[in-house]
Order: C-alpha cells, then sequence, then structure tokens
C-alpha cells in the first residue's frame, strides 16, 4: 500500500523560507509565532540547510550565544537531505531511518514544495510505524 502514496500526498506545503543571513531571533519568532518546530534555509532560492528546534537549542542557546546576532547559517544542519515530490513514502520512510531524520524537506526541481514527517507517515501509513518508531527512541 505504501508504494502507491507519494510523498506530494501526504507532505504539508506551509513550510517557512529563510535566507542564510537571517537572525536566529526572526528564525525563533517565526517558529514561536506559528507554533513549528523546523524552518528551511535556502540560498538562491534552493535549500541550503534545515533549522529544528534542537538546533537551536544544542547550537545556540547551550553555547549561550546572542541570538540578535547570530545567523541561520551558523545554526543550520547540513548536508540538507531531501525528496522528490513524487517520490513514495515508502522511499520517504527508508531515507527517514537511514539518515535518522524526523523531517524530509520536499522538493520538485531542486526547490522547496513541502516538507514531510515521521509522524506524517507512521499515522497515514501503519506498516511504516515499526520504521518510524526507531526515530522516536531517544539516543543513547
Amino acid at each position: 500500500m505504501a508504494s502507491n502514496i507519494l510523498v506530494k500526498d501526504l507532505m504539508s506545503t506551509n513550510v517557512h523560507v529563510f535566507r542564510n543571513e537571517s537572525t536566529a531571533q526572526e528564525i525563533v519568532s517565526t517558529m514561536s509565532k506559528y507554533n513549528v518546530d523546523y524552518v528551511i534555509v535556502v540560498q538562491s532560492a534552493k535549500p541550503t540547510g534545515i533549522i529544528t528546534m534542537r538546533d537551536v537549542i544544542v547550537r545556540m542557546v547551550e553555547q549561550g550565544l546572542d541570538p540578535k546576532v547570530v545567523i541561520a547559517r551558523a545554526i543550520y544542519t547540513n548536508p540538507l537531505v531531501t525528496i522528490e515530490e513524487n517520490a513514495t513514502v515508502e522511499e520517504a520512510a527508508k531515507l527517514m531511518k537511514d539518515w535518522k531524520i524526523k523531517h524530509l524537506p520536499v522538493t520538485r526541481d531542486g526547490r522547496i514544495t513541502g516538507m514531510i514527517t515521521y509522524l506524517d507517515i507512521a499515522f497515514a501509513v501503519p506498516e511504516l510505524l515499526p520504521e518510524m518508531k526507531e526515530l522516536y527512541r531517544p539516543s543513547k
């Protein structure tokens, strides 16, 4: 069944995008305002990284850095793993499991069109739940 479901059928299209030079303060304000736990960073309309709340905590807050001067490029995760929107959910689940990531940016012709998360897959395709559960377990 999962082989018949495409990533574009499950992805969220409401993705917040920032430039490499955007400040962490701008990013965190947007994350808070829209209650999202990730944003995508782009340069010349091409995705270059992702910033999750964990990135903000580990790379900025724990280091005691000032969010007014820290820029996106300093705290994002890179390389960015993406998937084409016409890929299957099964392919997305495998990619997420292999890379141990919970958020997978979706692209068309190299440009961001959406985001699919491990929860999107787990709820929509229960037979893939065992693979998605591995992403939920805390690391040792």
